[in-house]
């Protein structure tokens, strides 16, 4: 998954200081072609332990969950609420007072530099996840990466605090482009994009994104892969329907697991269950709406709700059955970013007179019987032994919502919808 921003030159705006940890850029840049442009230092910044991680969390996920709702209701959806979220932090770091104001009511930011400190604890806790188990193929799992580049247009010199923060708390890197020609450096960035995804978003520009006036282009990736704690393979699929949102059904193939005893329960007006991927750092949590009830639950699907489940939820047996689904988006950004004040704003520690021009993201996920965004299948040997007998069923065999969650701090990876697993 991979979101990204980018700016251009716009008039020139007095800078009103933001409270930001960047200092406010006054004078025009002097940076040229040959000047190189890197941080003073790359080494991460040691994590803050009364670093505020729940609260930045819910910012993000927030914010994620308003994007998800402005997509259409009868569509599947996918999005990643950290990826949106971090790149919008990312950028409050060079926006001025007003603009940066706005973007941090927008997500709920903490104050200043805890807001940034929160972050590179979360960071460096699920790069801490990666590869705790050891997968079917006797690989490591999970593999979860992030990866940020700011990409300045050549002459441009971005305010030094603002490179250095990107460093310490963030792990970005930069690399300048050539705007003169915008097709050739559309494509550079979007090879970046392809390779820290794992191809899976091969072109996250389009084409006319970057302008000869585009001062900055930012760039946050995010890669996910993870088998189930519990594979869906010895009760094998079954076929059966699943209800559409106007009324019909269509045949779907479920896969069905009888000795699943997680974290599962049933509430006002649905019922829910929190699936482990290996290892247990994250987890798929299922929410599927009862008949006539999905429009009430997505409107109200944010972090308060998610607080609600976790609360309700108990482990215990029960059967799961669950479609396969395969969904990729694209999303432009600017609508949103506009209506929260970030675009077109004022982004000063960039250049004098930057503005946030266009935003896009892009999204795919996979969803099978071995995990999520699997792309391998083994034939697995498993000992027999005879299911419990469950105190519910989850059949997510009508429209449903999805949250993939870092399960010590909360913050959602990717969320999405599905209201119909065969489209």
């Amino acid at each position: 998954m991979a979101a990204l921003l980018a700016v251009a030159c716009g008039s020139t705006t007095d800078v009103v200081d933001s409270g930001s940890p960047t200092t406010s850029a006054t004078t025009p840049p002097t940076g040229d072609a040959t000047t190189p442009i890197e941080a003073t230092t790359t080494d991460r910044a040691t994590p803050v332990a009364t670093a505020p991680l729940s609260e930045l969390a819910a910012g993000f996920n927030n914010a994620g969950f308003d994007i998800l709702r402005s997509q259409a209701v009868e569509d599947n959806a996918v999005l990643s609420p950290v990826s949106i979220g971090h790149a919008m932090l990312m950028a409050r770091g060079a926006a001025d007072g007003p603009t940066g104001a706005a973007i941090d009511v927008a997500l709920a930011l903490p104050d200043g530099i805890a807001a940034h400190d929160a972050w590179n604890s979360i960071d460096q806790m699920i790069d801490a996840a990666n590869g705790s188990a050891r997968d079917y193929n006797d690989e490591p799992s999970p593999i979860v990466s992030i990866a940020d580049r700011i990409w300045p247009a050549d002459g441009v010199t971005p305010d030094q605090q603002w490179i250095d923060l990107l460093a310490t708390h963030h792990g970005s890197d930069i690399s300048t482009i050539d705007v003169t020609q915008p097709e050739a450096s559309r494509a550079e960035i979007n090879r970046w994009v392809s390779d820290a995804t794992e191809s899976l978003i091969p072109e996250l520009l389009p084409p006319g994104f970057i302008q000869p006036t585009t001062t900055l282009v930012l760039t946050d990736a995010i890669y996910f892969k993870a088998q189930w704690q519990t594979i869906f393979a010895k009760y094998g699929e079954v076929e059966g329907d699943f209800l559409l949102l106007d009324g019909t059904t269509e045949t779907t193939t479920f896969m069905r697991e009888l000795e699943n005893a997680g974290a599962r329960g049933i509430g006002d007006g649905w019922s829910a269950a929190d699936l482990p991927y290996l290892g247990e750092d994250f987890s798929m949590l299922v929410i599927v709406p009862d008949e006539g009830r999905y429009e009430e639950l997505r409107s109200a699907l944010g972090h308060e709700l998610l607080a609600e489940i976790d609360a309700t939820i108990t482990p215990g047996p029960y059967e799961l059955l669950f479609p396969k689904w395969d969904d990729k988006a694209n999303i432009d950004l600017l609508p949103w970013l506009t209506e929260i004040g970030a675009a077109p704003g004022n982004y000063p520690a960039i250049t004098p007179g930057t503005f946030l021009s266009g935003g896009v993201h892009a999204a795919d996920i996979a969803v099978d019987e071995f995990g999520t965004v699997a792309a391998a299948a083994t034939g697995l040997g498993f000992n027999e032994s005879g299911p419990p007998e469950p105190d519910i069923t989850i059949a997510a065999d009508k429209p449903f919502l999805y949250a993939i969650r870092h399960n010590a701090t909360g913050v959602v990876l990717f969320a999405g919808q599905v209201t119909n697993p065969n489209s």
